[in-house]
């Protein structure tokens, strides 16, 4: 199987649809990897499957399987076959639905389920089936998000019952999804019917209210049917988004005038101090808006005279002339960078740029708490000041 991958395109709108009464933008899809299973390809990645779970669970010893069972269950966590996700760390570090509820499921078949929860299990093998025996138009699945975790500028789904290419044609899939934002509806995504993977860019959204979840709920409004039955079903739906470049609250950001302030004091406007690499002088520039993100994938990094605690994917710039960061994958793929970022390690050189000096790494800390972290968006320049080190500003690759 190849590695799955999400090729994305720029979002296209077009408007005027009419939904109970309001207009709403129609988004189309990219369309991306196959996710065609003959029933031979189904026995072989759910014996992996079923086998991941039970070491995952400590029923079974990785050690004692076959070597050709040790490469099937290595290539799930790789994110090959039928997984979404491998085990590198992805927006979902810091992101992901804590809850997941829908309208109606269909009962169970054995051990085979229909529940909500199916949907985001990162399993293409299972699928959430609403109850049909009343139709399927207006059932619903709703994701709920905690306050400030990172924004979702897309929405990946994976339509129809994907177990095998028969049950894919046989079921029926959903043709049109209403989404709506805490209830509100805001936008018609148009699900194509083809066996691929399907991305919606949409614009960011995210709750800023630390009382209140964001609830995105997606309705079901048209369908495509099935060979064989009228149920419906899809099998599962992923996000992506902004937001994972951050620090954590008292990290001191070098003003324009040269003080400091703690970065959640920081508002949009201030001015603050960024490197021109073409002249190698600080120069200043202004805040466009402060992010605030719920983070779980931090790290600190100790100097001998200082520490921040970061994300695992931030740039530092290095003597090496490179951006470094813990996780440079996660920042490569995700952010646009005019070089790649290369790997931080211990003994690496950070700039100190109020004193034109590099610091070495002494010691990398993982933090298992998860916090609410800032960050930074410039009108012009690629990084600011933080703790006195020179650390790179994000900017997401697909952006509306």
């Amino acid at each position: 199987m190849t590695k799955r991958t999400y090729i994305l395109t720029i979002l296209i709108l077009t408007w005027g649809l009419s939904v109970s009464g309001q207009n709403l933008p129609t988004i189309q899809p990219t369309i991306s990897y196959s996710n065609e299973y003959t029933k031979a390809d189904q026995t072989v990645w759910q014996k992996a499957l079923d086998q991941l779970s039970k070491i995952n669970s400590g029923d079974i010893d990785y050690e004692k399987l076959s070597k050709k069972d040790r490469i099937m269950v290595d290539s799930l966590e790789m994110g090959y076959g039928p997984m979404t996700q491998g085990a590198g760390c992805s927006w979902y570090c810091g992101g992901g639905p804590y809850k997941i509820t829908s309208s109606s499921y269909l009962k169970h078949e054995g051990k085979i389920t229909y529940l909500p929860d199916n949907i985001h299990d990162f399993d293409l093998f299972t699928a959430w089936v609403p109850d049909n025996s009343n139709g399927v138009i207006g059932k619903k699945i709703n994701f709920h998000f905690k306050p400030f975790s990172p924004r979702i500028n897309e929405i990946i789904i994976w339509n129809g019952y994907i177990k095998n290419s028969e049950l894919w044609k046989a079921n029926s899939r959903v043709a049109k999804f209403k989404m709506l934002v805490n209830g509100k509806p805001t936008a018609i995504l148009e699900l194509k019917d083809v066996n691929k993977t399907l991305s919606f860019k949409i614009n960011p959204i995210q709750s800023t209210d630390s009382t209140k979840d964001l609830i995105l709920t997606l309705e079901i409004l048209e369908v495509y049917k099935g060979t064989k039955y009228d149920d419906v079903a899809v099998s599962e739906i992923n996000f992506d988004g902004l937001d994972v470049h951050c620090f954590v609250a008292g990290i001191q950001i070098t003003m324009a005038d040269n003080s400091t302030k703690n970065i959640e004091q920081i508002a949009k406007g201030d001015f603050v101090m960024t490197f021109d690499n073409t002249t190698n002088k600080l120069v200043k520039t202004q805040v466009s808006e402060l992010i605030q993100a719920r983070h779980s994938n931090l790290i600190k990094l100790k100097f001998s005279d200082r520490e921040i605690i970061t994300t695992d994917d931030h740039p530092f710039w290095t003597a090496d002339k490179n951006w470094a960061s813990l996780n440079p994958t996660k920042s490569n793929n995700n952010y646009d960078q005019d070089t790649d970022v290369k790997q931080l390690v211990v003994g690496d050189k950070i700039f100190v740029a109020s004193e034109n000096k590099f610091i070495d790494v002494i010691d990398i800390e993982k933090i298992a708490d998860e916090q609410i972290t800032f960050t930074l968006e410039l009108t012009t320049g690629n990084n600011f000041i933080a703790n006195g080190l020179l650390v790179k500003t994000e900017k997401p690759k697909w952006t509306n």
